[in-house]
């Protein structure tokens, strides 16, 4: 389209006597969203950078399918959460396409974890290595994909992982065969990408978007085909999952993933004892080295590995594949013991449970280089992208440049009269057992004055552990505790249906989670959401941040805190009719230099310290 047309139609879309608002229920015309979808229709006429924030309540998911759907330019649409990815393709585009009577093609692509692999679900139920309670799992997978029609996990009645044999229907990137695979034609995961190079509309997530970017697809190149426009809402999310993919994590399952495959192609060709037994008394070694040695030993045990196994590699392609998998690996395990310049490692846990890894200090340049640089217009939305105002810090995490554009728009809820904020002087620190008894016994006292009806968000999970179960003996109302209390979506749909329950939860209900209406009145925060001072990433990030003159507090800890601050605020006023309280129980506000910083990013809500005032609040809106 000419430049200009596709913005002016774009307006016209939006107007209260178009056809999409007759179509649309409860449509309402909107300045803030008409503004921000005119915006986005510039950005990908423009080929440009847009970074906006859109407050809870502005409608930035219609803002953005609008222009999408009415540009002739081939787009992705990229989510952090598989719940936002699922609505979007099975209700708000195929909604919003009828009332505009758009005829483009849309795709749905999820990540490889989430398709059968037919190919390695038949040769583990040939093996003779399950146990008889994987066997019991893998025959309701195999009698599910004579019928299934796209091979998507998500539709079986449970979850492979959670059974324990997700890595044996699912296929890594160094497990695929690809077109050289007998199942083939018969894959999902090669179904799905098919569709997707022939769509005008692809939605997907941001970690197949980094994988992709990362090159992380074997020699099949890039996942995803080239695209016009990149849409990536919840782009705040972006940073901390670039940490992974363009890093390496290496624990004691990549190995037996590894040998396991080994010994079920074995099994399946029914030859090479010898190697057989070999690859026993190897992987045993491999695995002890990992779990009671160092990488040195670990280095060791694993290039006899690949020496024995190396001249079967010209027997067959998936003798070739799994050598050239083996070699991967240990160039992960020379990263781990070397980190490249840039990138920071560090080993956790203990035992089976040791995790090395290795990840890059700041995530900016490595965004920069293989994201923005491509021929493409770009916008990233979030309704939390800015902290004290700016989007500087969002724009340093994601590596964007003084060309990438700016738009905020705020939300549209009367804070002042739907919300109050609670903000106590007397808490003492919570890092004490005083302290923790004292949050419970605040937290016990907020949530009698909103009958239930609660989030509380916990920093770290030895105070969720703590405080959660201490909560559920007091409260006549059903607790329901991350961990304790089944999935996160099981947890989520039962605090939807008990309308007086409380949730009880850690950093994965902070952002992403929606429930509107008089099930959620209360959010309560712990305390302001600083991450843990000894975390490597974090310490490097600092060290590096003051070697360039920054100060590692105001400039790094803060900022990030105030982002998950406003992530975890964000929960409690999701429409226009919602009403509730949010409590910050963390006293160091009024004595703390930052202290004004925090609450200058909270919703326009009237703050109060007295409990009396959170009790009226809710007398008065009963």
């Amino acid at each position: 389209m000419d430049e200009g047309v596709l913005t002016a139609r774009v307006r016209r879309d939006f107007l209260a006597t178009s056809p999409l608002a007759s179509a649309l229920p409860g449509y309402v015309e909107r300045r803030e969203q008409i503004e921000l979808a005119c915006e986005i229709a510039d950005c990908m006429q423009d080929g440009a950078v847009l970074l906006a924030e859109a407050e809870t309540g502005t409608g930035k998911t219609l803002a953005y399918l609008v222009p999408a759907l009415r540009s002739d330019v081939k787009v992705l649409i990229s989510t952090h959460t598989r719940s936002l990815q699922d609505q979007l393709v099975h209700r708000d585009l195929p909604a919003v396409q009828r009332a505009l009577g758009a005829t483009r093609r849309v795709a749905l692509l999820k990540g490889r974890a989430n398709y059968l692999c037919p190919q390695r679900l038949k040769r583990h139920i040939a093996g003779h290595q399950l146990e008889m309670w994987e066997r019991k799992s893998m025959l309701q997978v195999l009698a599910w994909s004579e019928t299934t029609r796209d091979g998507d996990l998500a539709s079986l009645p449970f979850d492979v992982f959670a059974r324990g044999i997700g890595a044996l229907v699912t296929a890594t990137a160094d497990q695929c065969g690809g077109s050289k695979c007998a199942e083939f034609e018969r894959c999902p995961l090669m179904k799905a990408r098919q569709k997707a190079q022939t769509a005008d509309i692809v939605v997907t997530n941001h970690s197949l978007l980094l994988a992709d970017a990362a090159l992380k697809s074997g020699e099949f190149g890039e996942v995803l085909p080239p695209f016009d426009a990149y849409v990536i809402d919840e782009a705040h999310a972006l940073p901390e999952l670039a940490c992974q993919h363009f890093g390496v994590q290496l624990t004691r399952m990549r190995f037996i993933q590894w040998l396991n495959d080994v010994q079920a192609l074995l099994d399946e060709i029914g030859d090479d004892p010898d190697l057989k037994q070999v690859m026993i008394e190897h992987g045993r070694l491999v695995l002890d080295a990992f779990t009671d040695r160092g990488l040195t030993d670990l280095e060791k045990a694993w290039n006899d590995v690949i020496g024995d196994f190396e001249p079967r590699a010209e027997r067959n392609e998936e003798f070739a594949r799994l050598y050239e998998c083996a070699v991967q690996i240990s160039d992960e395990i020379a990263m781990v013991q070397a980190p490249p310049d840039g990138f920071v490692g560090w080993s956790e846990g203990r035992g089976e449970h040791l995790r090395h890894t290795v990840a890059p200090v700041e995530t900016g340049p490595v965004l920069e280089r293989h994201l923005w640089q491509r021929p493409a217009s770009f916008v990233l939305l979030s309704a939390t992208l800015r902290v004290s105002h700016s989007f500087d810090y969002a724009r340093r995490r994601l590596g964007l440049g003084p060309e990438a554009r700016e738009a905020f728009h705020p939300s549209p809820f009367d804070y002042a009269s739907q919300a109050m904020i609670y903000l106590p002087r007397h808490m003492p620190d919570a890092r004490s057992d005083a302290g923790l008894d004292a949050l419970a016994d605040e937290m016990e006292t907020l949530i009698r004055a909103s009958r239930g009806r609660a989030f509380v968000l916990f920093t770290s999970w030895s105070a969720l552990n703590r405080v959660g179960p201490d909560l559920a003996r007091r409260l006549p109302w059903n607790v329901l505790i991350q961990g304790e209390s089944g999935s996160r979506d099981a947890i989520l749909d039962a605090f939807r249906r008990d309308t007086h329950s409380v949730l009880c939860g850690t950093r994965s209900f902070w952002e992403g989670v929606d429930v509107p209406g008089e099930s959620l009145s209360l959010v309560i925060i712990d305390k302001m959401p600083f991450a843990p001072p000894g975390d490597p990433l974090l310490k490097a990030r600092i060290a590096r941040c003051e070697q360039e003159g920054g100060n590692g507090f105001a400039d790094i800890q803060l900022p990030e805190a105030i982002a998950t601050l406003r992530q975890g605020a964000g929960r409690l006023i999701r429409s226009s009719s919602d009403r509730g309280v949010m409590a910050l129980l963390d006293s160091r506000l009024y004595h703390k230099r930052y202290g004004r910083d925090v609450v200058a990013n909270l919703p326009p809500a009237p703050i109060r310290a007295d409990l009396a005032e959170v009790r009226w609040f809710f007398e008065e809106h009963e």
